[in-house]
């Protein structure tokens, strides 16, 4: 056990909290990747000194990648902080690497993927109870790998409890999770005990019908009800445990109108768990972002209440006193002359608005009380939702297909296309509200999602190459077709590019599900060029594990930087340039060791050439790893005879959009697939088969021929 120097603990000015920084403590073990480790603003080698982010660090860990450092803290501390980089003397796109905190073994924090001259990445991790922490980093180059952790801070303070919040209503106490949840899009529901049924084919029916892959489920739990936990696990749903202040009815629901102090996304849609979707919600987070941000969205009361105000709704059916309106608000009571009066079972809005939302509501300290003077009325609180949105002149309505309420309506139900399709006067519904009276309606259409036994859970991850596609849209907008001259779309002439296919892009389609579907996280490119195979197979890897795209070209080229600008954040980090000659570049990487789980081969086009990066290749390629080649047919090249050559050591070649039939949307140039794995060739058997042939006559029995086999 590390014994501490009272020296060396200090007062924080923020937390008047001992502290005490790690630099000042001696590690039990260190592996380092070059030089000695740096403590006290020391790099470590050259007497340089640690800088990151354009400043100095006094208190730093400075340990060249790969590294891992150990401390044996002896169970003594309550929570480890820091911040992560690499030294600024590393040029931009240089190096990046990954940075984890580990305590007893297992992990704790990490930042994946911290590029040279980036702003350093905060970490922090609970070390309570812990004996033994661990730094590591790791990185796909060796080279220009200054990794330093910066302010690392251990604090006596245990890490932070989970903090409660009432929600605006004051119906509950929301537990706000450890990890905060950070999503574009939020879909969330509340469920208590007895809602389990409704929850799992509410959640099936999101899954099967929304159209909203990319958006993050939650499901707001009272009790931690054990089963309403499973169903949404099930279904792969965050849960937020809450605990009730009042009883427990309709007015729950308001847990929902503060959904935005409890999960960060960009636009949210709430939902009964009493509805179901069946068809796409996604014009709604649509309309969330071309509207105002202000803008609540959600469908008129029971489907009609054209021509009622909102003075003349609060004394009919929420029952309230003239004075009311302005008893709660605090105003003359101007919002009953508002005319748009909504269903809270389905809503949405954006982070703005919803904060907004909360914030009314919670500021009109009266309110809470005003809806328990009644228990009768238990939808007041949706009298205090609708007065919000008049409060604020921000309700969006939306048509009634995204909110059909059976209380007040009749739906229609068929299978139609092989799914469950809604109708309502003629036209079709997107979510069916089974609200009120019309709980047990459609009993025989019930239960078809969330009895479900083995359901397609879709883990919230964006659809990279559509994204891909976008960001290639938007960049040959300005640059026109030709801009792919140098790509799978490139044409025979060498001068010229055309695309059959811009709906779907199947060539690049080709290339990104090839390197997907085989597990590829390392790809190794030779031949840059305007870098869309590189921002292709990104694509393919990015949020994988040690992700990375070496792309290696002699030339540099502007209108690669600005394609690579517009793909998703994670896509964008995996590329790393190496500017030189792809044969030297590729013997350097042998030299480091590095490997890589797949290759594609597109310099220039010469057998020479082609055959010396291959045989490059199979030492950088993991064991059946792929190797791509392209342009195995260009009229000006040599390509083919190098394949001839690979086949010829003993390698399978496969040739892709070679066929000389159907509808080509390759203008014949062609691309090679190989498995980085040497075939072993039989002679030819045919003299063997006629010998077995022969003695099989003689006893009957049926001849064996030895298969053909590989290793």
């Amino acid at each position: 056990m590390t014994v501490v120097d009272t020296a060396a603990i200090i007062t924080d000015e923020r937390t008047d909290t001992g502290v005490q920084y790690l630099d000042a403590l001696q590690p039990s073990s260190c592996t380092l990747g070059y030089g000695e480790l740096g403590a006290g603003g020391l790099l470590g080698y050259e007497d340089k000194h640690v800088r990151a982010g354009g400043r100095a660090w006094p208190h730093a860990v400075s340990a060249h990648s790969p590294s891992r450092i150990c401390y044996a803290l002896g169970a003594c501390w309550g929570r480890f902080r820091c911040r992560v980089g690499i030294n600024d003397d590393v040029p931009a796109g240089m190096s990046q690497a990954d940075f984890a905190v580990y305590g007893d073994g297992r992990l704790l924090a990490r930042a994946e993927r911290v590029r040279a001259r980036s702003s350093p990445r905060t970490l922090e991790a609970d070390v309570t109870g812990v004996d033994t922490l661990e730094l590591v980093v790791t990185s796909s180059r060796w080279e220009y790998s200054h990794t330093v952790w910066l302010d690392p801070v251990l604090d006596v303070r245990p890490f932070p409890e989970r903090r409660q919040i009432s929600d605006c209503l004051a119906r509950v106490e929301i537990t706000l999770p450890r990890t905060p949840i950070r999503a574009a899009r939020c879909i969330a529901t509340v469920a208590s005990r007895g809602f389990s049924g409704l929850l799992d084919d509410m959640l099936g029916s999101i899954v099967a019908n929304c159209g909203c892959d990319g958006a993050r489920l939650v499901v707001f739990v009272l009790d931690a009800d054990a089963e309403c936990c499973r169903v949404a696990g099930r279904w792969g749903a965050d849960v937020i445990e809450c605990t009730p202040r009042v009883g427990v009815n309709a007015t729950i629901k308001s847990i929902l109108y503060s959904v935005a102090r409890v999960v960060d996304a960009d636009a949210y849609l709430c939902l009964d768990a009493d509805t179901l979707v069946l068809e796409s919600l996604e014009p709604v987070f649509a309309a969330v972002a071309a509207c105002g941000e202000s803008s609540v969205f959600a469908t008129r009361e029971g489907n009609g209440c054209e021509g009622t105000t909102l003075g003349e709704m609060f004394t009919t059916i929420y029952r309230a006193r003239p004075d009311d309106l302005a008893r709660i608000t605090g105003s003359t009571g101007w919002e009953g002359r508002y005319p748009l009066i909504v269903n809270d079972g389905v809503f949405a809005g954006s982070r703005e608005a919803l904060l907004n939302l909360d914030e009314t509501i919670r500021g009109w300290t009266t309110a809470p009380a005003w809806v328990d003077e009644r228990r009768d009325i238990w939808w007041r609180n949706q009298a205090i939702f609708n007065l919000a949105l008049a409060h604020g002149q921000c309700g969006v309505e939306l048509a009634a297909s995204f909110n059909l309420q059976l209380h007040t309506q009749q739906a229609s139900l068929a299978w139609q296309g092989g799914r469950v399709h809604a109708e309502w006067n003629g036209r079709p519904i997107r979510v069916l509200h089974f609200s009120g009276r019309g709980r047990k309606a459609h009993p025989a259409w019930r239960g078809l999602f969330g009895r479900v036994a083995g359901p397609l859970v879709p883990d919230g991850a964006p659809d990279l190459f559509d994204e891909f596609k976008r960001a290639l849209r938007g960049w040959v907008g300005t640059r026109g077709v030709n801009a792919l001259t140098w790509s799978f779309y490139g044409a025979r002439d060498g001068r010229h590019a055309q695309v059959r296919d811009p709906r779907v892009f199947s060539l690049f389609g080709t290339l990104h599900y090839l390197i997907r579907s085989s597990g590829c996280a390392r790809v190794l490119e030779a031949g840059t060029a305007k870098g869309v195979s590189a921002a292709c197979m990104a694509a393919a890897v990015a949020g994988r594990t040690d992700a990375a795209v070496v792309t290696l070209d002699i030339q540099d080229d502007q209108d690669r930087a600005a394609l690579w600008s517009a793909l998703p954040d994670a896509a964008a980090r995996c590329i790393e340039e190496r500017r030189g000659d792809s044969i030297a570049l590729m013997r350097d990487a042998i030299a480091r060791g590095e490997r890589y789980d797949a290759a594609l081969l597109d310099t220039t086009h010469d057998e020479t050439r082609v055959f010396a990066e291959f045989e490059c290749a199979t030492r950088l390629v993991r064991d059946n790893g792929l190797i791509l080649i392209h342009d195995v047919q260009l009229p000006s090249g040599s390509v083919d005879a190098a394949l001839r050559r690979i086949e010829a050591s003993g390698y399978g070649v496969s040739r892709l959009w070679s066929t000389e039939y159907g509808v080509a949307d390759d203008d014949g140039l062609g691309l090679a697939l190989i498995t980085n794995r040497e075939v072993v060739v039989f002679r030819d058997t045919r003299p063997l088969k006629s010998e077995l042939a022969r003695r099989s006559r003689g006893s009957g029995e049926s001849p064996v021929v030895p298969a053909r086999t590989t290793h």
